[in-house]
């Protein structure tokens, strides 16, 4: 995270300094462990107060002199941000192009050479990989960087605008417009979250309020806060600051708010008046932010942000969820490491007297062209991305075979959104027997793709034949989907729906499978939806087969592939119980199908768990799950031939040709 610098020692503010190190320790902890600080992400929002302010009292300050120069505004910029962000940018590159699987490697080049440019925001915003099968977002390690790309845009705006329509003699009307324009960014926050997620987010415009909250307290500070502000409020001010941070901190949630928007006021307004009662007078919490430790802090903060997220990243990359020693370990190496880029990179670099053309050549454009060079070549060069050994290369290709998800398999036919020609297209029917496929369906989202094998194995044995159509992240109801799916996804899903309904129509049985505990956590209305919708179709004379969610086994299902590279990796997932929650979302569809007539209901736990614990392995050995709740589609067939071998055709799935051969309308 970036922030300015005082333009005078005289102005040095040591509270700031420790403010600093509350927000990049609340931000550390946060991303070490959510339950350490839940709303500890509002540190970065912190900073963009911080920024805001020290940038804006500069310029203010030299603006009221006469003597402001945007080159010289830049030439201290880059030597403030640029020699430590693009050593941080480098080292990770590297590891990532020494430690990582060849996709992931690539996207985290794209993502340097965006972070470079000032610009590693808007690659998050359009090329984060956000669907069901994602890489998690906190093994990305230059996530954190998009931060950087809000305040460099920052930086790249609001000095031209100060120039164009900074007054002295109009600072009353220019707090108010920045008031009201700060106002619009909180709300625009708020407008453009269901919508536009991503944006809202990681982009200026709605983060550009809490940049301004550290400007509006610039202007402030200018008229003269020390003659404005009585003494006797400068402490209960303070305390509310305090108070406001100390709440959001505590209360806010990444999972329960709209953010940034509304729920981004508190954490800044607290920031803001922490900033503004240190400038009134001295206080008691000043003097406490100003306590030598977390002046320290504060100092060697910026390099500690850098540092901390990518060491975090490539630890869980590697080696999953953070434990009490490996997080102790990460955080000493990362004051570690941020000592010594404080010490050796930033403050050398910021001393340098030379000019902005040679500033920008030498501690800027020279070091990201090098990194824009080595990114390129990683993007698109194989023989510099892929793996240097043959072999490696092999056994990768080999382990990825076993692992494809179902996704990938032509004849399975899931999709993000369906189009026309997926419903009749005949690699999307599978099985034995002289029916063409279109009276058995099997319908649902990435959970009802990944029993095609296991389907597929009943089908053949069975004597007949399906058809899949599945949508990833919808849920198989005929009515609204709103309430249970992401806003962005929710057009996709209504879409394809009008694309499976001719088929269901056609259908004398549909199979149907979904993620029923994923969408039950969106809203308990769920099931009762979903029932809504098998009761309209065995009221239109349909047989309906509900199949359960398999058991969740978390564990790190691509860890045989990046321990190719990765050091010292254990792979084996070990064995779960079954979620209570699965259990229960499964009791509950099989009750309803016990209950409901042309309704039947399979599943497959106890093939998974044949004792209390589940296992997502085979009896060879090869893994079977693909993530911690999808099969790979290898596995799909292998399970149904484990089921075949131990039981027969289930009998919910043996009747199936008998009644295709009968005479419609039947029960």
């Amino acid at each position: 995270m970036n922030y300015g610098l005082a333009s005078q020692r005289s102005l040095y503010r040591p509270d700031i300094d420790g403010l600093r190190a509350v927000a990049v320790l609340s931000v550390i902890f946060y991303h070490m462990s959510k339950t350490l600080l839940p709303g500890g992400f509002i540190g970065v929002d912190v900073f963009f107060v911080i920024s805001g302010f020290l940038i804006s009292d500069h310029i203010f300050r030299d603006l009221e002199r006469g003597r402001f120069s945007i080159f010289e505004f830049y030439r201290r910029r880059i030597k403030r941000i640029a020699p430590a962000m693009l050593t941080v940018v480098a080292v990770t590159l590297f590891l990532a192009w020494r430690l990582m699987l060849p996709e992931d490697m690539i996207a985290t080049a794209r993502s340097a050479l965006f972070s470079v440019a000032s610009l590693a925001n808007v690659y998050f915003w359009l090329y984060q990989d956000t669907s069901y099968f994602a890489p998690d977002s906190r093994e990305l390690p230059l996530l954190h960087l998009w931060s950087l790309g809000v305040e460099e845009q920052f930086y790249a705006i609001w000095p031209l605008l100060l120039m164009t329509f900074y007054r002295p003699a109009r600072k009353a009307a220019f707090f108010v417009v920045g008031s009201i324009i700060a106002a619009f960014s909180f709300y625009l926050g708020n407008l453009l979250f269901k919508s536009a997620p991503l944006f809202s987010y990681y982009m200026f415009p709605t983060r550009a309020g809490e940049l301004l909250m550290g400007g509006l307290i610039a202007i402030i500070v200018l008229r003269g806060v020390e003659q404005r502000v009585p003494s006797k409020i400068v402490l209960p001010m303070a305390a509310t600051g305090a108070a406001l941070l100390a709440v959001s901190f505590v209360f806010l949630s990444d999972r329960f708010y709209v953010f940034p928007g509304r729920a981004a006021v508190p954490p800044t307004l607290g920031a803001a008046l922490l900033i503004l009662s240190g400038a009134a007078h001295p206080n008691r919490i000043s003097r406490c932010l100003s306590a030598v430790p977390l002046v320290w802090i504060g100092l060697i903060s910026y390099s500690m942000y850098l540092w901390h997220w990518p060491l975090l990243a490539l630890y869980r990359y590697g080696y999953g969820e953070m434990n009490p020693v490996s997080s102790i370990v990460i955080f000493i190496l990362t004051i570690s490491l941020a000592w010594m880029t404080y010490s050796f990179i930033e403050q050398p670099f910021r001393r340098s007297g030379a000019s902005a053309l040679t500033i920008f050549v030498r501690q800027y454009a020279t070091p990201a062209g090098v990194i824009a060079v080595f990114s390129l070549g990683l993007i698109y060069n194989q023989s510099i991305a892929a793996t240097t050994e043959s072999v490696l290369t092999y056994r990768l290709e080999h382990l990825r075979e076993a692992r494809r998800p179902a996704y990938e398999y032509e004849y399975v036919c899931q999709r993000a959104k369906l189009e026309t020609k997926d419903a009749s297209d005949n690699r999307c029917v599978l099985g034995g027997g002289p029916d063409p496929g279109d009276q058995v369906l099997l319908w649902g989202d990435s959970n009802a793709a990944h029993f095609v094998g296991v389907v597929g194995v009943f089908a053949r044995e069975a004597g007949f034949r399906f058809r899949n159509l599945e949508v990833a992240g919808c849920p198989p109801i005929l009515s609204d989907v709103s309430s249970f799916v992401e806003a962005r996804r929710t057009s996709d899903c209504q879409r394809s729906l009008s694309i499976v309904r001719p088929v269901i129509e056609k259908a004398r049985i549909v199979i149907v499978a979904a993620e029923w505990t994923g969408y039950q956590k969106r809203s308990a209305e769920f099931l009762e939806a979903f029932f809504e919708t098998v009761r309209e179709l065995t009221g239109a004379g349909k047989q309906v087969i509900i199949i359960g969610q398999i058991p969740i086994i978390e564990g790190d299902w691509r860890c045989n592939e990046k321990a190719l590279r990765f050091p010292f990796l254990t792979c084996a997932v070990p064995d779960a119980p079954l979620e209570p929650h699965v259990s229960d979302a499964n009791e509950k569809l099989h009750n309803f199908a016990r209950v409901t007539e042309s309704v039947r209901y399979f599943e497959v736990t106890r093939y998974l768990c044949p004792t209390q614990l589940c296992s997502g392995y085979g009896r060879d050995g090869e893994a079977l799950y693909y993530n911690e709740d999808h099969l790979t589609m290898v596995g799909s067939w292998k399970l149904g031939e484990k089921i075949l071998a131990t039981d027969g055709v289930p009998d919910v799935f043996k009747q199936i040709a008998s009644r295709i051969a009968e005479k419609p309308p039947f029960q």
